[in-house]
């Protein structure tokens, strides 16, 4: 709660007073979407604050955003829009941002009215170090029709490196995960959690590496990195996972089916990986 003898001030003035940080960096913070009063993102650095007013800012310094670019939108049909998210983006507003994320990159791209922008969701989760299609909708009725359809209607499938490389070619995982996280923020494997199911294929090896391609056929949280890491081949990259350094995860989303009734047309993309895809 603020104290009540800074009523009336602006927002950027109280958070430089309360937060060892400069005004500049608050005026920033709150551009970027870091900033609460009340449980709400505030942008308006100029507010006048009331007495029983609540803050909350979140900061994450020396941040690498990866820009966006248009290329990167390769095929839409209002309200769909498809894009091939590159490792280190955010999918989706994180807390310390809204700015800067995939959802505001298209909306400024596409000049999306102000209710459309607002409307903008994933259709479903890549995390930020993932690569590879993603599928974003600014309808909220079609969201919720795609979203009810789409483990029954939709393929989805993935190129991973691991290391150390598995003494198997082939494997269907059918390793239950649990519904909470542990303090580090990682799911693990639970005899009582949710049902889970990966399929893997090793594709190519290199010395103790391992190319290797995999359907999602459930969709939980972490799915794969924790079903990879489980069996003791966990992605290159993960680090919270068990993968050893890398310059990204190697984790790439290169393939994508979606069949009616999720959508009124079959459709199929395929996404190659990127530059930075070295292993």
């Amino acid at each position: 709660m603020m104290d009540a003898s800074l009523a009336g001030q602006r927002l950027d003035m109280v958070l430089s007073q309360l937060c060892p940080v400069s005004r500049r960096r608050v005026r920033r913070a709150i551009d970027e979407g870091g900033v609460y009063v009340n449980g709400k993102r505030c942008h308006t650095a100029g507010r006048a604050l009331k007495a029983d007013d609540r803050l909350r800012m979140v900061l994450l310094e020396n941040e690498q955003l990866i820009p966006f670019e248009a290329e990167q939108l390769i095929w839409q049909a209002p309200p769909l829009y498809l894009i091939h998210k590159r490792s280190g983006q955010y999918a989706q507003e994180a807390l310390h941002r809204s700015r800067g994320t995939l959802p505001d990159e298209i909306s400024r791209l596409l000049k999306l009215t102000k209710q459309q922008a607002q409307a903008l969701r994933p259709v479903h989760r890549l995390d930020r170090g993932t690569s590879g299609l993603m599928l974003f909708c600014s309808d909220p009725t079609q969201l919720q029709q795609l979203q009810a359809h789409w483990h029954m209607a939709t393929s989805k499938a993935y190129l991973a490196v691991v290391e150390p490389a598995p003494d198997w070619e082939n494997k269907r995982i059918m390793l239950a995960i649990g519904k909470r996280r542990d303090g580090r923020g990682c799911y693990h494997v639970s005899a009582d959690g949710r049902a889970c199911d990966s399929e893997a294929k090793v594709l190519e090896r290199k010395g103790n590496r391992a190319l290797i391609s995999l359907l999602a056929h459930t969709g939980r949280t972490h799915q794969l990195r924790v079903h990879l890491s489980s069996l003791g081949c966990p992605i290159l990259g993960d680090s919270r996972y068990g993968g050893k350094s890398a310059k990204r995860l190697m984790l790439h989303a290169c393939r994508l089916e979606i069949s009616p009734p999720a959508m009124a047309e079959p459709h199929t993309w395929n996404c190659p990986t990127e530059e930075d895809w070295q292993w």
